[in-house]
């Protein structure tokens, strides 16, 4: 009990009496109340007596806490002031004790979270009860900013802790540094941040973790090539430092340059063979260049060491499915999903149920999705173009406009909407979604060929425009190098409604000549039309209802027909590494 604590209860006391003294009963209650506090405080001796005894014999934290328990005991039976300063000193001491024996069992012993949870409250209470006492251990604000600094903890009193804790004089350098640290790491300032780590550095020169986390700092405020100078001054001093390597490649990725990222994670592999950090980098790598059968081999290598990472299966996933391997993939999506519901895994799922001809499961799979994630365009879009190759127009000019509806910007749901309505024959509604989409992107050689196409060739008389047309046309033809037979197509077809049939045989004959297989048949019907001296007119009539063979339809080349419908689907899956996947850390 401190000393204003005694005066209040003193004068608490003191004025009892007084006024029993207008009672006439002071002298007998005070004689009274006497006997009792003496009888008390005997006890609370004694029982302080057997907690000194119990603390000269601790072994282990059950002793610490039968101290502990014994000294409050005796706290609350009362003590004259100097047992009382006594036994909160030994409190304070034992506290102190437990709480970091307990750190030590949280740092060193695997636990199960809800163990863990419990273990950290009571290290917090023992440390806030020790910091509660006047002279309390320096080291008690260190150890309890350290706690409430990580996950799940308080990182705004970590932080004022902390701040305290290195307002204390003659503190020892290397706590003063990671004091530091933990205090940089919480600071939502990014200046005062950096400055923190750069004087914990200055303290403690040769300690590489403190330099390494200044060059994680730098890269997670990008700046790249600040963080990458940090990196290589680490390993200019230690070439087999194999974290500062795994986060040098790490740079390297966000920086374009995979072929030096390749090199850094193969010499932390040199280094570490059993780390997963390098081969789910050299994955990620791999998937991005196309190499999906490499990236497969590297997923499968993180999940030799790691099983069951989510992240990790659902990029194995995705490459089996790029790489032509369906039925792998679905089974890495299913794996994921049977741990937790993950957009990516769905989407994949979709994806590989409608390589393997399961279409209307896929469909299935994308309509629960999408009305689960309302707000998704994505989803939607996905489901839309299933409806395409379902032969489902309605329902996925429906799935476009719902899109739209989200984001009413949205150039791919404006220019596959258009193609949809070009595909159930409405070329007034399709053009007036192209123009949308084109204002927002006016470089798209595909945009401006389907805007081009249905202008000179619809059947219907208003919404002709041959001089647009071969404006358009020539522009996506200059976008492409004129190596586009498609497109240069478009482009006869535009000068044969302009009138001008010379130009348009000229064109129609140089797309002839590139002697595409896909669409040859459809050139030569158009070039012919166009040596008669009639222009092209076409309009497709997909029905809204599947039909009972599945042969693809005869569409133009202008139309997007299924091969590229489905071309969109396959290439629609490059999964973000944080779209929805809570993952394990894969780095160390």
């Amino acid at each position: 009990m401190t000393s204003s604590h005694r005066i209040f209860w003193t004068i608490v006391v003191f004025a009892g009496c007084v006024i029993m003294m207008g009672q006439g009963n002071c002298g007998y209650a005070q004689e009274e109340q006497a006997a009792t506090e003496s009888a008390s405080s005997q006890e609370g001796v004694n029982i302080l007596d057997e907690a000194l005894r119990a603390r000269i014999e601790v072994n282990d934290l059950r002793d610490l806490n039968r101290v502990i328990v014994l000294v409050e005991s005796a706290l609350d039976k009362g003590l004259v002031d100097s047992d009382e300063m006594f036994a909160e000193n030994m409190l304070c001491d034992t506290l102190m004790e437990r709480a970091t024996k307990l750190m030590q069992v949280l740092n060193t012993q695997p636990l199960q979270p809800n163990q863990s949870q419990q273990i950290r409250k009571l290290v917090t209470s023992d440390l806030r009860r020790v910091l509660s006492y006047d002279d309390s251990p320096a080291e008690a604000s260190l150890m309890l900013g350290r706690l409430l600094a990580l996950p799940e903890g308080d990182p705004y009193e970590a932080r004022r802790i902390l701040n305290n804790y290195l307002k204390y004089e003659d503190l020892p350098v290397e706590q003063q540094a990671e004091a530091l640290m933990i205090r940089g790491r919480l600071a939502k300032d990014p200046v005062k941040s950096l400055a923190d780590f750069e004087e914990a550095i200055r303290l403690v020169p040769e300690n590489e973790n403190f330099k390494l986390a200044r060059a994680l700092l730098l890269r997670a405020q990008k700046k790249l090539e600040e963080s990458l100078d940090a990196v290589n001054q680490i390993l200019e001093s230690n070439p087999d430092a194999a974290n500062a390597l795994i986060l040098q490649g790490e740079i390297y990725r966000l920086l374009q340059r995979p072929e030096d990222a390749l090199a850094s994670f193969d010499s932390a592999t040199e280094l570490v063979p059993q780390a997963p950090g390098p081969y789910q980098n050299r994955g990620e790598i791999y998937r991005s260049q196309g190499k999906y059968d490499k990236a497969v081999e590297q997923f499968s290598k993180v999940l030799e060491f790691k099983p069951g990472v989510l992240l990790t299966l659902v990029h194995r996933a995705e490459a089996y499915l790029n790489d032509q391997k369906p039925e792998l993939a679905l089974a890495d999506s299913e794996l994921v999903l049977e741990k937790q519901s993950l957009i990516a895994a769905h989407r994949i799922r979709a994806a590989a149920l409608s390589k393997l001809d399961r279409l209307d499961e896929a469909i299935v799979e994308m309509e629960k999705l999408a009305a689960a994630i309302p707000q998704e365009p994505e989803l939607r879009m996905q489901l839309a173009l299933y409806y395409q190759v379902d032969e489902q127009p309605e329902k996925a000019l429906n799935a476009y406009s719902e899109v739209l509806e989200i984001d009413e910007k949205n150039v791919a749901a404006l220019q596959s909407r258009g193609d949809s309505y070009l595909n159930v024959g409405k070329h007034a509604e399709a053009i007036a979604d192209f123009e949308k989409a084109l204002v927002l992107r006016q470089e798209d050689s595909s945009l401006l060929n389907n805007l081009a196409w249905v202008l000179a060739t619809s059947p219907d008389d208003p919404v002709r425009d041959g001089l647009r047309a071969i404006e358009l046309a020539t522009k996506a033809c200059q976008l492409t190098e004129y190596k586009k037979s498609h497109i240069l197509s478009t482009l006869a077809a535009a000068y044969a409604e302009a009138g001008d049939f010379k130009s348009a045989i000229e064109w129609s004959q140089k797309s002839v000549d590139m002697n595409d297989p896909m669409h040859r048949e459809q050139l030569m019907k158009e070039l012919e039309s166009y040596r008669n001296g009639k222009p092209w007119r076409e309009r497709q009539t997909m029905a809204d209802e599947k039909p009972d063979s599945k042969e693809p339809l005869i569409e133009s080349p202008q139309a997007p027909p299924h091969g590229n419908v489905q071309r969109q689907i396959e290439q629609g899956y490059n999964i973000d590494p944080a779209e929805g996947a809570e993952t394990d850390s894969v780095t160390e």
